[in-house]
């Protein structure tokens, strides 16, 4: 059964009220007359149950769970007066009536009145208002004006027969506004079987319906409305207590507030408006042939704001987006520098309208200009100086350039600023007395910045209607168009654009801002500043002294630091120079034919001797390294094969000779990988260099390499050297990765400087990993490491890596040697010549660079140069020959073979333009490697 009995929930209430409050008398369940009404749990007033349908305005959940709508406000409104309290009861429409009847419910809201329906409902003796009925055409009939109710004359109007109240209203309607219509009543069974009677609408049967607010649908055009019935608060007949709860509650609201019930109606958008009719065919040309319509607009809070990090926001953007979907114009707001030059924007044609115009139709006359109807009130405000006493006639006032303050604004002179800003400097200095503007604008400057002497007036504010405005004389195609389109507008949807513009945005503060908005904080801040700067003087003449003794301190131990440095690279260079000679002359003598098989062993073993040497002078340079903080680690593709089958292939000569058996075992997923192979090796040799050492004959030694997968990209090794030597004490353990400490007797302790180890664990800790030794005595020891490398990708095409050796094979070569020591140039020259090369001598770098200019072009084909010489070192010299201007300067091959073997030395050569690097004493293989390399690419 349905009764719902308010105007918002169906389009026939009244009418088929009577039909289903007739079929309901036999419905049992009745409230009893005079039933008492329960009182609630806390005794502070009686509980009365309220039918809660679900009707948009009228009765409602909003999304935070409260009660909300018209009914709402009346109840609330009543409780204030009888001390009630309500317990809202949810009920779908459809059961509304029967589940009242039945005494679910003491209240029920929007019951129409009949007296024959006063046997069901008690009603009290004032309404919650009247219900608004409408009278509807086709969307796209023009014969109706709303404007001018003449243009219903002559015309049928479909009515619901049952709505006898409705139809009586409406012949009143009709005789107040002197209209001769016609009344076509239609039954139930025809008005269930026409849609409503929108299909009579549709076919022509009736020109007009008869509705109620409800029924606003946009195929359908409301052409006028009037009040129809009223509607009421009802409770069970017989309940006293409640009725006269009404009427007395009723009573004193209407006396009080006469228009609650309008005012709330409007508040809850009860209240129909007039759709606007539909454009025109003179708007709709304009239309189609303006496309475009160019809005001035100059940026202000809350109407246009033109972030420069993101889209334009603000009421003229959203407006703009609403008022195109009506018209059809593209609305393109073009940005003004301010208000002044968008009004002038306007008046030169560079725009068609101007966004906002907040001053009166005189005012916009008087500047040749046309406003729309409002589309929106913003209030206006008075924000003077607080020295300025307000009203005062003799007072300055500052306002917008283009602005006009009105008349009851008394002031003695205007003056005029660019931004909302500029104005209210100037209030703040007092330049001018007071500011006349919009108040949200200046709000929000005052929010952001400090004004410090500048205040709002309180109890000044009159609203300002905001129009688009129009250069004089307007096109009034497009003058009526905007207005159309602002009337097509409704309150909820001007209210939500401005609710969104309104929004208060986050802005960065500055010092001074902060510093006024926290004044005690600042206050603590600076007395804390001010302690702190004083007992900064106090310890100032402390730490000066304290900081000259340890700079005094540091500048010692940089000296001795830098001295050290010195010291080990002079050290290294002399070392060098003279075993290049050894070397050499060793390599030299061993190419010759016919040595006896003992000379040969005693070149052997100074071939031996000179390694050692060698590798004494690089360990003690590289703990230096170490403890300066100086080591580096490179990282260049190298296979990892290679460099496990060198080490195997150098240890393996040492271990036959004293007797002991050498295992490699070998797992390897990837071979080529990224890292420093020079420091992989030295560790790996120095481990089993040490494991020879300490293992006695007849021992075991294992070089154990096991891929351990993939971390991410990169590829995980296992490195182990495991041996059955003599073993290592736990208490010895750490002490043996110190510098120069050794253990075991005499014997073994002469056999090296004690560096082996530590330079071990500073590398593995370099390239990420950690040494890690177990041991004990008398069971041999293990050194284990795990590092990580990075795929170096495929594996370069192969070289032939022997050494040069068969005669000529540098034939037709000229080489220039640049070298001061005359025993080292020998040695050079001759490895050279054996292999067929003609060599020239330079004694130092002026001389290098003097020959190589004197010489045309393409005579030399390399240029091995020395570091360290006198009058002009080698890398001074490369310069100048790099930078010669003749076409071999810049390609010739030139090649550092120095005594300076640090890599600070080989980045300096590289830098200078070096090619290659070749440190002494000279590897005569290395040697002919890097001149096979370089020859065969120049």
């Amino acid at each position: 059964m349905k009764i719902w009995l308010h105007s918002m929930a169906h389009r026939f209430t009244a009418a088929v009220l009577a039909v289903l409050l007739i079929m309901s008398l036999a419905v049992p369940g009745l409230t009893a007359a005079g039933e008492e009404i329960p009182v609630s749990d806390n005794g502070e007033g009686r509980l009365i149950r309220v039918a809660f349908p679900e009707i948009p305005g009228i009765s409602e959940v909003d999304r935070y769970g409260r009660h909300t709508g018209l009914l709402m406000d009346y109840l609330n409104e009543i409780a204030k007066y009888t001390n009630w309290e309500y317990e809202y009861i949810p009920v779908d429409s459809d059961q509304l009536v029967d589940e009242f009847l039945e005494g679910r419910f003491d209240l029920m809201g929007g019951a129409y009145y009949s007296p024959e329906f006063e046997q069901f409902f008690a009603y009290p003796d004032y309404s919650m208002g009247n219900s608004v009925a409408i009278l509807q055409c086709r969307s796209g009939d023009n014969r109706f004006k709303s404007y001018d109710l003449r243009s219903l004359n002559g015309m049928t109007i479909g009515a619901y027969g049952m709505a006898a109240e409705k139809i009586r209203r409406l012949e009143e309607f009709l005789s107040i506004n002197g209209l001769n219509c016609t009344i076509k009543q239609y039954s139930n069974e025809e008005f269930t079987a026409s849609n409503e009677m929108y299909d009579y609408l549709e076919n022509g049967d009736v020109d007009l319906l008869l509705g109620n607010s409800a029924e606003n649908d946009s195929r359908y055009r409301v052409v006028a409305t009037f009040d129809a019935q009223p509607y009421y608060l009802v409770t069970v007949p017989g309940s006293t207590e409640i009725l006269d709860g009404l009427n007395m509650a009723l009573g004193n609201i209407m006396e009080s507030e006469p228009d609650f019930a309008r005012q709330h109606m409007t508040s809850r958008s009860l209240n129909v408006q007039l759709q606007n009719p539909r454009l025109e065919d003179q708007e709709l040309a304009y239309i189609r042939n303006k496309q475009t319509l160019r809005v001035a607009a100059f940026e202000c809070y809350p109407f246009y704001m033109a972030p420069a990090d993101g889209p334009a926001e603000g009421l003229l953007v959203d407006l703009s987006q609403r008022l195109s979907d009506y018209t059809g114009l593209d609305f393109q707001l073009i940005p003004a520098a301010s208000y002044e030059e968008a009004i002038c924007m306007v008046q030169g044609g560079t725009a068609d309208v101007l966004g906002f115009y907040p001053d009166s139709d005189e005012d916009a006359y008087a500047s040749g200009l046309v406003t729309t109807r409002a589309y929106i009130r913003l209030n206006s405000g008075i924000f003077k100086n607080k020295s300025a006493n307000f009203p005062d006639s003799g007072l300055v006032a500052a306002a917008l350039k283009g602005r006009h303050v009105p008349a009851d604004v008394e002031c003695r002179e205007v003056r005029y600023y660019t931004t909302v800003p500029e104005a209210l400097k100037a209030v703040d200095r007092g330049e001018a007395d007071f500011f006349y503007g919009i108040m949200a604008p200046a709000n929000q400057e005052l929010q952001r910045h400090r004004y410090a002497n500048v205040t709002q007036v309180s109890l000044w504010d009159m609203s300002a209607e905001i129009k688009f405005a129009l250069d004089r004389p307007a096109d009034i195609r497009l003058l009526t168009t905007l207005n159309k389109a602002i009337r097509n507008l409704s309150s909820e949807d001007m209210d939500s654009m401005l609710s969104r513009s309104l929004v208060s945005r986050a802005y960065a503060m500055t010092t001074v801002d902060m510093i006024y908005a926290n004044p005690m904080a600042f206050v603590a801040v600076v007395g804390v500043i001010l302690i702190l700067v004083m007992a900064m003087v106090l310890l100032t003449a402390r730490a000066r002294m304290r900081s000259a003794i340890m700079q005094a301190e540091l500048e010692k131990a940089e000296a001795r630091s830098t001295a050290k440095s010195d010291f080990l690279s002079k050290m290294s260079h002399e070392i060098r120079t003279p075993m290049n000679a050894i070397v050499g002359m060793t390599e030299l003598v061993s190419m010759e034919s016919g040595l006896s098989p003992e000379t040969r062993d005693k070149l052997e073993k100074i071939r031996s001797s000179s390694r050692y040497l060698l590798s004494l002078i690089n360990d003690i340079l590289d703990m230096s390294r170490i403890e300066s903080g100086n080591l580096s680690i490179n990282e260049e593709p190298f296979s990892l094969r290679e460099i496990l089958e060198e080490v195997e292939s150098i240890i393996s000569g040492q271990a036959q000779q004293k007797g002991l058996v050498l295992e490699c075992v070998r797992e390897i997923d990837c071979d080529w990988l990224t890292g420093d192979p020079i420091r992989l090796r030295q560790v790996l040799l120095n481990l089993l260099g040490n494991s020879v050492k300490f293992t006695p004959p007849g021992g075991l030694l294992q070089l154990s390499v096991q891929a351990c997968g993939l971390e991410g990209q990169d590829s995980v090794y296992d490195f182990s050297v495991r041996d059955t030597g003599v073993g290592i004490s736990p208490e010895d353990q750490e002490r043996i990765f110190r510098p120069f400490e050794q253990l075991g007797g005499n014997e073994l302790r002469s056999l090296g400087t004690g560096l082996g180890l530590p330079i071990s664990r500073n590398l593995v800790q370099s390239m990420g990993g950690e040494l890690v030794l177990e041991s004990d005595t008398g069971k041999g020891a293990v050194f284990s490491f795990r590092l990580r490398f990075k795929p170096a990708g495929e594996a370069p095409a192969h070289k032939n890596r022997e050494i040069l050796s068969a005669t000529g094979s540098l034939k037709g070569m000229r080489i220039l040697v640049t070298e001061d020591n005359d025993l080292n140039a020998e040695i050079a020259q001759e490895l050279l010549e054996l292999q067929g090369a003609v060599t020239e001598r330079a004694k130092d770098g002026s001389e290098a660079l003097e020959l190589f200019q004197r010489n045309p072009p393409g005579r030399y084909q390399m240029i091995l140069m020395d570091i360290r010489m006198p009058v002009m070192d080698g890398l001074a010299a490369t310069r100048a020959i790099r930078a010669l201007k003749r076409p071999d300067a810049a390609v010739i091959p030139i090649v550092a073979m120095t005594a300076n073997s640090f890599k600070e030395d080989e980045e300096a050569a590289m830098s200078a333009g070096m090619n290659g690097f070749i440190p002494k004493p000279v590897n005569v293989q290395q040697l002919f490697e890097v001149l096979e390399e370089l020859l065969a690419t120049s």
